[in-house]
């Protein structure tokens, strides 16, 4: 098991670096845009689902101040079936491709096949997002590892396509920071670079609603870690529950604002990276975020105007 001394325990200023640059996480807070390219996501399915769309929408949302577009191929909602690896290479690389033609900004891959990631990886993405943390295809690692991209270690309770409907923990943080230290550890000892790893709590993956509220109260203790935070509240079905919204689920209105709620949250707790659907409201929680957590920097904290913070203002340097 990898031993964290208090020293990065401590620590809140990371960079990762990647193919296309590198990624400062320090005093500003990092926005990662959703592009679901697939017919039944639990929000935005079949919305982007053919290619001038897709791309349509990635173009949108790095103008609009994403710092990172996350490319996803298969839903993993609740009652989601799971999509042949061909199905998804087919919706995810097209996209990838000719995204990265066109942008500066860093790709990330949002799946648990390796054979998925490396040739994201080889279309031009620079980044991992696996929601199973390495443990649903035992190749991931080795992927990572050779490619030498920055990988997002997620926690689920369960599979992919088959988390708990009534999910229990015995001790929810605990067991959550325990498989999260076990991801980190077996990503080093496959070669990954401890620099270049992201952790996630997994917020909506084998939790119920009480579940993701204590995780978002309690988010700084993740900073044990010693790894940058990311997480991932956008549109979820627990703020639909808070709120006291249908249970039939859909887009509501209501649901940003509640997602606004719990990126602020997430922000001031640690959270160095927020992964949204909506990237306009995003950009605002984070500019008031971001000056309040860094005013006691400087005696008079000048908050960057909108403007600075988007489009080429916010990006991958």
């Amino acid at each position: 098991m990898v031993i964290y001394p208090d020293s990065e325990c401590k620590k809140d200023s990371f960079i990762i670096k990647h193919s296309k640059g590198s990624l400062e996480l320090y005093k500003v807070t990092r926005i990662m845009g959703i592009l679901n390219v697939t017919p039944d996501s639990f929000s935005d399915g079949g919305l982007f689902y053919d290619l001038d769309t897709a791309l349509a929408h990635a173009h949108e949302m790095l103008k609009n101040g994403a710092d990172i577009i996350d490319v996803g191929g298969e839903s993993t909602r609740p009652g989601s079936k799971p999509v042949p690896e061909d199905e998804e290479l087919r919706r995810v690389i097209p996209v990838i491709r000719e995204l990265s033609k066109g942008t500066d900004k860093a790709i990330s891959i949002d799946t648990y096949k390796a054979r998925v990631a490396e040739k994201a990886i080889e279309a031009g993405a620079q980044i991992i997002n696996d929601i199973s943390g390495l443990k649903a295809d035992k190749d991931m690692a080795q992927v990572a590892a050779l490619t030498q991209a920055p990988i997002i270690i997620n926690h689920i309770k369960g599979q992919p396509h088959n988390m708990p409907k009534k999910p229990v923990y015995e001790n929810l943080m605990s067991e959550i920071m325990f498989d999260l230290r076990q991801s980190i550890d077996l990503a080093v000892k496959s070669g990954i670079k401890e620099d270049a790893i992201i952790v996630d709590p997994g917020i909506g993956f084998g939790k119920t609603t009480q579940h993701n509220l204590e995780i978002l109260n309690r988010l700084e203790e993740f900073k044990s870690l010693g790894r940058p935070i990311m997480i991932g509240t956008s549109r979820k079905s627990f703020i639909g529950h808070v709120l006291g919204l249908s249970a039939s689920g859909g887009f509501t209105p209501d649901l940003i604002r509640g997602t606004a709620a719990t990126i602020a949250v997430a922000i001031i707790k640690g959270a160095k990276i927020v992964r949204v659907h909506d990237v306009k409201e995003a950009v605002q929680v984070v500019l008031i975020c971001d000056a309040i957590k860094n005013s006691s920097s400087s005696p008079s904290p000048q908050p960057s105007p909108l403007r600075e913070r988007i489009g080429e203002g916010r990006g991958v340097t």
